[in-house]
């Protein structure tokens, strides 16, 4: 599916956040590596959208108290905004602790994880400069059952989000 590209004549689309049913994700290795995420603005993935992003993508992400997001390496250079809750970004062999509406920059192909080191919900909006993206994790990531996921593009070897 080719997104749609919004012109100055078209009125750009409202994208609710956070629409996070059916976007559970999880390592069957380890009970703490478990959150919800999903790419709105990219056709084809759950609960995606055809918002005309042609040139840049976001992740939702919601995490639990304890739990993680297990570190991978993106294909882009990543922003990571939490919008509510209080989260510990580990890039590389340094972690900074985010606190609601703080930010950091991950770069391309940097090893990182996203714990939630507060007492609720963490929510946080990674920003992609590519509407295509490929995360590489350690292990096995559910429900896809592979260590590669891809977002955009055709998904051709990877599983698609």
């Amino acid at each position: 599916m080719t997104p749609r590209t919004n012109t100055p004549e078209q009125s750009p689309p409202a994208v609710e956040l956070y629409q996070f049913e059916g976007t559970e994700v999880w390592m069957d290795d380890d009970e703490h590596a478990r959150l919800k995420g999903y790419f709105p603005l990219s056709p084809g993935a759950p609960n995606g959208t055809d918002a005309g992003a042609t040139d840049c993508a976001i992740v939702c992400l919601e995490i639990q108290p304890g739990e993680y997001l297990p570190t991978h390496r993106d294909s882009a250079e990543e922003l990571l905004l939490v919008t509510a809750g209080t989260v510990e970004a580990s890039v590389g062999e340094e972690s900074v602790r985010l606190p609601t509406g703080s930010c950091t920059v991950v770069p391309e192909m940097a090893p990182h994880s996203v714990r939630n080191v507060g007492d609720e919900p963490a929510r946080v909006i990674g920003y992609f400069p590519s509407s295509e993206m490929t995360a590489t994790f350690e292990r096995p990531l559910q429900p896809f059952g592979t260590t590669v996921v891809a977002v955009g593009g055709d998904g051709e070897d990877t599983e698609e989000m």
